[in-house]
């Protein structure tokens, strides 16, 4: 008896059949074949066994491990299953026939291709946004330049209008501005006490 009971080939989705291994590559295991294929497991892992191919081929695409399985009253054995690639599963299903497995093998061949292009397409680029600014002296634009989209261009005027507006900084952002702001006020400070002092000295 296989595994499990197979769904209809209609409810078959890329992520029933295919997964994508440790080393990242898209594969399927000899249980979800034997389930699909209504076949028994064990014939299964006797068919990957006595497949007529390379090793160079079988290393390649065929890759065994062992699963833990329930067989009741809290009992767990272990089990062999096998990973395969495409090329591995194709070479192992070539010689399934019926209309049923002629319709899971079309469904696996197109989950492979649709789970490959997914994984190889290329995220489409984000359409850019920036902002300009452009001097223009005599009626012709004389240079431009990309600005922050949170830059402010106002005048000198402006600005303490701008800090006064209710929720446009935050609390972090009005003590750095403050900080700036004294720390340039010292330095002021300092600069007209050095030149007082040395017009005292004239």
């Amino acid at each position: 008896m296989p595994i499990q009971s197979a769904l209809p080939i209609a409810q078959l989705s890329p992520s029933d059949l295919i997964f994508i291994s440790d080393a990242n590559e898209l594969v399927t295991d000899s249980l979800t074949v034997s389930k699909h294929f209504s076949k028994q497991h064990k014939h299964i892992l006797s068919k990957i066994e006595s497949l007529d191919c390379s090793e160079v081929f079988t290393s390649a695409n065929f890759s065994a491990y062992v699963q833990k399985l329930n067989i009741g009253n809290s009992a767990v054995r272990d089990s062999k299953a096998y990973q395969m690639t495409k090329d591995g599963f194709m070479f192992l299903v070539m010689g399934f026939t019926g209309k049923r497995a002629a319709a899971v093998k079309e469904a696996y061949i197109n989950a492979f291709n649709q789970m490959a292009e997914q994984l190889t397409k290329k995220p489409e680029a984000e359409p850019l946004s920036y902002r300009v600014v452009t001097t223009i002296e005599n009626g012709h634009a004389v240079s431009s330049k990309i600005i922050a989209n949170d830059a402010f261009i106002i005048s000198k005027s402006q600005v303490n209008k701008l800090i006064k507006e209710q929720n446009l900084f935050s609390m972090d952002e009005l003590l750095a501005i403050s900080s700036s702001v004294n720390t340039r006020i010292a330095e002021i400070a300092r600069l007209q006490d050095t030149r007082f002092k040395q017009m005292k000295k004239q």
